[in-house]
């Protein structure tokens, strides 16, 4: 015999499981008597449902509607949450953050700085420096350098002495111990806010050196200007 309660749960799962339904918990309990009044009018005069077993049901469908109900509050809380951390990351345009990323911007005239944290003492410390096509540009070595932050400055010069054409770049920091083992390396980029995405579902913020990364990669907000070169 068809359980009705069976057949709404997986209704319920359902809804619960698409934030853009539009469903009505009123549908659910429209479904569940109409199957209800069918297996009651379908049984075998024979073999009765129980008393229990209706009551069992009834009780569990209170459970069902219960957590339609609350998975619609939490939609709403959500959707609630989201906009908050939209408009607050909006409110970033404009200003001087620093974030998770490679990316630097080169304008021509002033130099680009990148924050990098080594995880431990390195014997040897070499900074790389490609173009938009992944060609390299520069390669520095910084020489030992201690555990902790290490700014690297980068006076928008090619290996050559040349000043390179504006755009953006990337900056990827290496380190080694004296032994050859690699060293951790986390790295920051600082800018401007230009822009806030929305389009992967989360805010993203790209900033004026070309960097791109997302609310959550955010370090800091605010700081000091990058200085130029003379």
């Amino acid at each position: 015999m068809t359980n009705p309660l069976a057949a709404l749960s997986s209704g319920a799962n359902a809804t619960s499981s698409r934030e853009s339904s539009t469903e009505r918990p009123s549908m659910d309990r429209e479904a569940f008597l109409k199957l209800l009044v069918a297996q009651l009018s379908q049984q075998d005069p024979l073999k009765p449902m129980e008393g229990t077993e209706f009551v069992q049901q009834l009780s569990q469908f209170a459970l069902v509607e219960q957590s339609i109900a609350q998975s619609s509050q939490l939609s709403v809380l959500s959707t609630q949450v989201r906009g908050l951390s939209n408009n607050e990351a909006a409110g970033l345009v404009g200003s001087t953050v620093t974030v998770r990323g490679h990316g630097v911007a080169f304008d021509g005239a002033t130099a680009t700085s990148s924050n990098v944290n080594l995880a431990a003492s390195a014997a040897r410390v070499t900074v790389t420096l490609r173009d938009a096509n992944g060609r390299v540009v520069r390669t520095m070595e910084l020489g030992a350098r201690p555990a902790g932050t290490l700014s690297v400055l980068w006076d928008g010069r090619d290996d050559r002495g040349q000043t390179v054409a504006r755009g953006n770049y990337s900056l990827t920091v290496t380190a080694t111990t004296q032994d050859g083992r690699e060293v951790g390396v986390t790295q920051d980029v600082t800018g401007v806010v230009t822009r806030v995405t929305y389009d992967r579902g989360y805010p993203e913020l790209q900033l004026d050196t070309g960097a791109s990364a997302p609310i959550s990669d955010l370090v800091s907000v605010g700081g000091a200007s990058r200085p130029r070169t003379p």
